[in-house]
């Protein structure tokens, strides 16, 4: 108890190691004092012990003998009467005696401040862990995404909000016990295909059901582990209904403005012939003897029926799909599309996009077709010759963008034809240049080639985008 004390007097915050010492000091003082100013009967011999375990709570092994030998020494002063041999046997035993009971003190103190290291330290741990535990309960309980555990049945053992609600359980906790097979295939075939091997980590697009039945697109992540020799999953489910619902609109978007496009190509040509059958009819009805044939007639009015029908033009799309655009973003994603095609062929792609740019008047997907349309272009042109070098430079300035796609291939032998659709000797339809430069137009820009000594460059020029009222 004596020890414990001490040690715990020792070990106190509120008392320093120069105060424990001074501690021990004073009590040498006061037993000293006893023994000459009282000139007691029996000798306080015992008390001199108490300075060393005193001091012994803060010092080290050395330092614990050597309060012993100091307050053995300072005992010996009082003891008188004895032979040399009586009085060298009487200090070793008092040396013994107190440097045993420090050294003893010391050890139970350092032992005992070690096990409350120790323990500080588990309950820190244990605090920390708790915390990670409440903030990944909080995290799973608040995501949008479905998160769930299963045995080696597919039956849930733990399931969050959004699992409950996205396959169509109100209740809550009701899908704990159940085997979802039905409604998550993926995961129970996971479960089956995972009996006997290592664990798995996979990601995929699935399809999932509903509790009333109905189906509905997911992607999902899943590891399988083993947990009490059974095997277990986790998995989370995320539910792309609305972005196959928005795929599928921007695909029939696209299909839609290239076919109005295609057949603005189309009619352009039908054009370009039905005005030089009106040359030659406007020829012909000069002649007395044509003018009042029937069949001759009957070739005028198909072609006026011909020409109007070919009126179509691509400039009468009154209402272009355009908004705010991230020009920074789109190149990014097309780096990311191109990067490994050059990469195969041994090429370098140069990337000159420095500041903040402002957004462009544009939609999003429609441009990055026009950027991977150029690129691409490039691409198949380093590879009949040049160098494999793509320069890709953008520069804002008089509330324009101007994004400059520069290649070191070859070079283009006749530029008077790359805008024409259907164009002769070209690598595709020839509608890929006369397609990106309408949908650039169509944004309030426009698509030029500019002539350089080698290579080819096209420069794609974007209106900045401007709120309204300003």
């Amino acid at each position: 108890m004596i020890a414990q004390f001490l040690e715990s007097l020792g070990a106190s915050r509120r008392a320093s190691r120069v105060q424990v010492l001074l501690l021990a000091v004073a009590l040498l003082s006061v037993v000293m004092a006893l023994e000459w100013f009282q000139n007691l009967e029996h000798s306080l011999e015992l008390f001199y012990v108490l300075p060393v375990v005193v001091a012994a709570t803060v010092l080290n092994r050395w330092q614990t003998l050597l309060a012993g030998v100091l307050c053995a020494c300072a005992r010996s002063m009082f003891v008188l009467g004895l032979t040399p041999v009586g009085f060298s046997l009487d200090f070793l035993m008092a040396l013994l005696a107190y440097s045993g009971a420090g050294l003893l003190v010391s050890a139970t103190s350092h032992h005992r401040r070690a096990i409350l290291a120790a323990y500080a330290r588990l309950k820190m741990e244990e605090d920390l862990r708790r915390q990670a535990q409440d903030q990944l309960r909080m995290l799973v309980e608040s995501s949008p995404a479905a998160i769930m555990t299963l045995n080696h049945r597919a039956e849930v053992l733990a399931a969050n909000r959004a699992a409950h609600e996205m396959l169509g359980f109100k209740e809550p906790g009701s899908l704990i016990g159940l085997c979802v097979a039905d409604y998550v295939p993926v995961f129970s075939g996971a479960l089956r295909v995972s009996q006997g091997g290592g664990p798995m980590h996979v990601s995929s697009a699935s399809w999932a059901k509903r509790a009333n039945g109905s189906h509905f697109p997911v992607a999902v992540w899943f590891s399988t582990y083993q947990e009490g020799g059974q095997r277990r999953l986790a998995g989370i489910l995320v539910d792309t209904s609305e972005e196959v619902r928005e795929r599928e609109h921007e695909t029939l978007r696209d299909l839609t403005n290239s076919n109005r496009l295609l057949a603005g190509a189309m009619a352009h040509e039908i054009r370009n012939l039905c005005s030089a059958v009106r040359v030659v009819t406007s020829n012909l009805r000069r002649r007395p003897e044509v003018t009042g044939d029937p069949d001759f007639g009957a070739l005028n009015t198909l072609v006026e029926s011909l020409i109007r029908i070919a009126a179509f033009d691509l400039t009468n799309d009154k209402d272009p799909i355009t908004s705010r655009v991230d020009v920074t973003a789109v190149l990014e994603e097309l780096h990311v599309v191109i990067e490994q095609d050059w990469a195969e062929i041994g090429g370098v792609i140069h990337w000159e996009v420095g500041g903040v740019l402002p957004y462009v008047h544009a939609d999003e997907h429609a441009l990055l077709r026009v950027f991977l349309n150029l690129s691409q272009n490039s691409l198949r042109a380093v590879q009949k010759g040049g160098e494999a070098r793509l320069e890709i430079r953008v520069l804002a300035e008089n509330g324009r963008i101007t994004i400059r796609f520069e290649d070191a291939g070859p070079g283009i032998d006749d530029p008077s034809t790359l805008f024409q659709p259907f164009r002769e000797n070209a690598d595709g339809s020839g509608l890929g240049l006369y397609v990106s430069r309408a949908m650039v137009r169509g944004f309030g820009g426009e698509l030029t080639y500019v002539p350089t000594l080698h290579g080819c460059r096209f420069d794609v020029v974007l209106p900045t985008y401007q709120m309204e009222g300003k």
